[in-house]
């Protein structure tokens, strides 16, 4: 009975269960599938439920299911407040829910239509759709009033383009660099980290970061034997959904910069069956990595909090389109192995 349940389930979602590996993405989908769903339990006070009974369902499908294939259970930690902390930030930071005061509920209903997937939020619990990873689709060939970009917040400008607007603002003022700062790394390894502790001494333009707790963060360069820098603007470093101070959004300007120097690496990309193994050699930007997580699957689930898996997943092969297009217009290359 389990196997058909299991087997129905992903059939449904349009995930093929072929082993221990797809039996967990199934479950992983599911419990995000359950957790929108409980966004509709509030009752007639109140429009909207606690974070804690979202973050309280994920762990009890997960459980659930669990306890109905022990067999995957090793793949899970005994703790599952991780793994329900990054659900929750995946649906917050796409838009899928609506947060206030500690509570959040559901939003509005929105589409938007690419290569004729139909990607969307705020669906009723009870609508039959795909799901890769934690994101939903169906197939359709209708287009819709909004893009992809439009709809998850994404970069609808190239990286190109909006490096060379950001290097208008302000103008170049000499510098002496206080003790803490630090220098992006504009070459690989980045194995090493992004940042590095000595400046770059030619004409390249790059960013410097210092300042404790907040950091701040300019672009500089070494020209006529002085450092000069420019101020990057506040806005530059908000996140798209919450209007906070977000310190990964350097990241957009740094991708820039290593598109611009041809240090940028690629994205790899293998076909696996129904799926496509995706691998980032440098993070994304914050909107454009919480949308990759939304539509694919980490390759482990015994992740505790803070552990989100950004750099190698798996996602369905009808989404995979979607994303690599969305990609290639911010100015990404891609290498694909495809069977």
């Amino acid at each position: 009975m389990k196997n058909r349940l299991i087997n129905a389930i992903g059939g449904q979602l349009n995930i093929p269960r072929d082993n221990l590996e797809s039996v967990c993405q199934i479950v992983y989908s599911v419990a995000g599938q359950m957790a929108l769903a409980s966004l509709w339990d509030y009752d007639e006070e109140h429009d909207s439920v606690s974070v804690q009974h979202f973050k309280n369902r994920v762990i009890k499908i997960l459980d659930a299911y669990i306890d109905l294939f022990p067999e995957i259970s090793t793949l899970f930690l005994d703790d599952k407040t991780g793994l329900a902390e990054d659900i929750y930030t995946v649906y917050l930071h796409n838009g899928l829910l609506y947060h206030s005061a500690n509570r959040v509920s559901p939003v509005a209903y929105a589409e938007a239509v690419s290569d004729n997937i139909c990607l969307l939020k705020g669906a009723s619990p009870d609508s039959k759709l795909f799901m890769s990873g934690l994101g939903f689709y169906t197939v359709a060939k209708q287009p819709a009033d909004r893009t992809t970009a439009n709809l998850f917040g994404l970069q609808e400008q190239s990286f190109e383009s909006y490096l060379e607007n950001l290097l208008c603002y302000d103008e170049w003022k000499e510098i002496s660099w206080p003790d803490n700062t630090e220098f992006l790394r504009l070459v690989p390894p980045f194995t090493r980290g992004y940042w590095q502790l000595e400046p770059n001494y030619d004409n390249r333009i790059s960013i410097a970061r210092f300042g404790e707790p907040n950091r701040i963060y300019t672009f500089y360069r070494y020209i006529d034997g002085v450092f000069q820098y420019k101020t990057i603007p506040e806005w530059c470093l908000k996140d798209y959904y919450t209007n906070e101070v977000n310190q990964k959004e350097y990241l957009r300007i740094a991708v820039a910069l290593l598109m611009r120097y041809g240090t940028l690496p690629k994205i790899e990309v293998k076909e696996t069956g129904n799926q496509m193994v995706i691998k980032v050699g440098y993070r994304f930007p914050p909107s454009e990595e919480y949308f990759f997580i939304l539509y694919s699957w980490p390759l482990r689930f015994d992740f505790a909090p803070n552990e989100t898996q950004v750099f190698t997943r798996k996602m369905s092969k009808l989404i995979y389109p979607v994303f690599k297009k969305e990609m290639i217009s911010l100015g990404y290359q891609f290498v694909e192995e495809l069977l």
